[in-house]
């Protein structure tokens, strides 16, 4: 299982008023951490995996706590053994000492 946070539509908005949200373009994950919420399990055995499952589905593979959009580029993706990861342009990014 691999949990999805995500920064919500009302909270981007507060903290980046009429600019474009996107990771690596000043947008700092660390310093925004409680912003993301919980918003869905995925059963998927990784990262890859669940990138794949947010975009196309099964619908069956979630279990969403929260509306979201689609797994994308400044999610968090939590795994079972806590790894902590964001979604990059290309891949992954590890968060280390960020607990959520």
């Amino acid at each position: 299982m691999i949990k999805v946070y995500q920064v919500g539509h009302e909270a981007h908005k507060a903290m980046y008023p009429n600019t474009p949200f996107s990771y690596g373009m000043g947008f700092d994950p660390i310093a925004n951490i409680e912003h993301y919420e919980h918003v869905a399990d995925l059963d998927a055995s990784d990262l890859n995996e669940a990138f794949q499952i947010g975009n196309i589905g099964p619908e069956e593979a979630y279990t969403r706590f929260k509306p979201m959009h689609s797994v994308s580029v400044g999610d968090i993706l939590v795994e079972d053994c806590g790894t902590v990861s964001i979604v990059a342009g290309s891949g992954f990014d590890k968060l280390e000492g960020v607990s959520l």
